[in-house]
């Protein structure tokens, strides 16, 4: 590219960012440049507030449309875009606003909420086990064998009643008031088929499900959750309300089976990886 276009471009971007002045760039008067200049600024920075506000709907609603777009200029000042395309623009908003907005650790929540939606959504795709995959792995195997999740598998945590306000805005009707509850709760959002999902976690699944993503085998992953079934509490979407008294070696047993069966009807799983000496 000639360096004189790049030096310009590069002139031009860093007006629109306001970290410059493009004026010299232009012909005519100070007014005629300023208000060309004004007019590119402001549907360059509007552009990306629309950006923001197609990713964090949810937020915005909660938030409303001037504090919303008030934060998002803020935002856009602090993280200019570095890529290309827009698509995964605002990725650290969730963080933004939770040093804007001290105030409001909720709408933080609800932020990462939308966010993990809008990336499970154009998340990539991956193979998915079915129960033969399983079922054809030698029982031996499963002392050192890993589990994949699905890429667009992701674990969150709210304090807050976040998912009810998420629903009812998703439903159009009045959100509740915020409210804090007496535990954190275990979420998981992911893609199955076309369509992100979520639900709520046993403590249990929670922390197998952490284990697994961080490489563990399956049967470490199983001792840690079971070891750490006791320490947190929960819920999860069948209503169970063990929450984080803990289980004994049978029971957490049954649990992890429960697991292994709701992660295969969810499409949760993509592959079982073997230990070298088990390819053998």
């Amino acid at each position: 590219m000639n360096g004189t276009l790049l030096a310009m471009q590069s002139r031009l971007q860093q007006h629109m960012l306001g970290t410059g002045d493009a004026a010299v760039l232009l012909a005519g008067s100070a007014e005629r440049r300023a208000l060309g200049l004004a007019i590119y600024a402001h549907a360059y920075r509007q552009r990306l507030v629309d950006a923001l506000a197609d990713a964090y709907a949810k937020t915005r609603a909660v938030l409303g449309p001037e504090v919303f777009e008030a934060s998002a200029l803020r935002y856009i000042a602090e993280h200019p875009p570095t890529t290309p395309s827009l698509r995964w623009y605002g990725g650290n908003f969730a963080e933004h606003l939770r040093a804007a907005l001290p105030e409001h650790p909720n709408v933080v929540e609800l932020a990462a909420l939308d966010w993990a939606l809008r990336k499970a959504f154009d998340g990539p795709d991956s193979a998915v086990l079915e129960s033969a995959d399983l079922a054809a792995v030698a029982p031996s195997a499963w002392a050192t064998l890993r589990l994949t999740l699905v890429p667009t598998a992701e674990l969150l945590v709210f304090a807050h009643n976040t998912v009810a306000v998420w629903q009812s805005v998703d439903d159009d009707t009045p959100p509740p008031a915020s409210e804090r509850g007496h535990v954190a709760v275990d979420w998981l959002v992911w893609r199955k088929g076309l369509q992100p999902h979520f639900r709520s976690l046993h403590p249990i699944e929670a922390a197998l499900l952490r284990a697994i993503q961080g490489g563990a085998s399956f049967a470490h992953a199983c001792e840690l959750a079971q070891a750490g079934s006791g320490g947190g509490d929960g819920g999860d979407s069948d209503g169970d309300e063990s929450g984080g008294r803990g289980e004994d070696g049978e029971n957490g047993a049954l649990r992890i089976g429960i697991c292994l069966r709701q992660w295969l009807e969810d499409g949760l799983l993509s592959a079982v990886v073997m230990p070298a000496a088990s390819k053998a």
